[in-house]
């Protein structure tokens, strides 16, 4: 037992309710728009005000920080990041790839990560020196070490279009053409199928905000794998992101940086 067990078990449990709460919703979704031109739906307000109160009750000094809220100031020096329907696009369409994302912080550096599939069933949560799991199973990346047989995702045709550069574009052809295959299974279900072993690698060219991409700072590395920007500095907000098994990352980058 580590002492991030407590926190792992809670965050598993928040998660869970919260993804009931979108089940609810799901395939009778409205939408609407933000000024940011993001979509947001009742079932996102209702699962992060569902989150927000559990927080609240259970650790009142943590500070908030969420998607759809206010910031909630820390006073205890540990900070939750909330992503309560992260592939918002999935969820509305209803495609049942989407999942709640949580982060723990303490004094600003990610401690806890989690993934939860309200429609698949599946949970993945990590902590820092405790291992990442699924489904109470130890999580594991693959072990292909082979990029010609290493299976890619990304999450969307359009990010490489109209959020990339030229030569990140000619990158990601250069390492779509030495890989497998690259499917979009994107968002956070590419991060899960690359930290429990599915596929490889993920290579986006925009990691989104911080609630898109903070639990998966703990996850990967606690999988085995490794995540950061193309040239292997930390990924920030909308930087690009590469995530591996570990095995394939030196590779991948150079295809990326420099063919």
């Amino acid at each position: 037992m580590t002492d991030f067990d407590p926190l792992m078990d809670f965050a598993s449990r928040i998660a869970r309710e919260a993804g009931e709460i979108t089940r609810q919703h799901f395939g009778r979704v409205t939408t609407s728009f933000k000024s940011d031109g993001s979509e947001v739906t009742a079932a996102d307000l209702a699962a992060e005000a569902y989150i927000r109160q559990a927080l609240a009750d259970a650790y009142p000094d943590d500070g908030i920080v969420g998607e759809e809220g206010q910031d909630v100031p820390s006073r205890s020096g540990r900070r939750w990041i909330v992503d309560p329907i992260d592939g918002t696009r999935s969820f509305s369409s209803g495609v049942p790839l989407y999942c709640v994302l949580l982060c723990l912080e303490i004094h600003g550096d990610p401690a806890l990560g989690l993934c939860h599939f309200p429609m698949l069933g599946e949970t993945l949560v990590a902590a820092r020196g405790a291992g990442a799991w699924h489904n109470g199973e130890r999580a594991r990346v693959s072990e292909c070490d082979d990029l010609a047989q290493a299976r890619m995702v990304t999450s969307g045709l359009e990010y490489w279009r109209d959020r990339s550069t030229d030569a990140h574009r000619a990158g990601f052809d250069r390492l779509m053409r030495a890989t497998r295959f690259t499917r979009t299974w994107g968002d956070g279900y590419g991060y899960f199928l690359t930290a429990t072993g599915r596929v490889d690698l993920l290579c986006d060219p925009i990691s989104g905000s911080y609630w898109d991409y903070a639990p998966m700072a703990v996850i990967l590395p606690e999988a085995g794998g490794r995540f950061t920007q193309f040239d292997g500095a930390a990924v920030g907000a909308w930087t690009p992101a590469l995530a591996t098994n570990g095995r394939l990352h030196a590779a991948a980058a150079d295809l990326l940086l420099h063919g």
